[in-house]
């Protein structure tokens, strides 16, 4: 097998996976399940223990 069609494989796998990663985010944000980041505006992190703040670990 040539060269050429192993590369021409590979670029298309990567085609189809960074194509299904973009309709994945785009039917969340469509479906307002994607998260902003602002929980002023949704609320939906408040009660599930996530935060947008960094960990801060040990002593300090």
């Amino acid at each position: 097998m040539p060269p050429i069609v192993g590369n021409l494989i590979v670029i298309a796998l990567l085609a189809a996976v960074v194509a299904l990663a973009i309709r994945s985010l785009w039917k969340d944000r469509r479906n307002g399940t994607h998260c902003t980041g602002d929980c002023s505006c949704c609320g939906g992190c408040h009660g599930s223990g996530h935060s947008h703040e960094p960990e801060r670990g040990g002593d300090r």
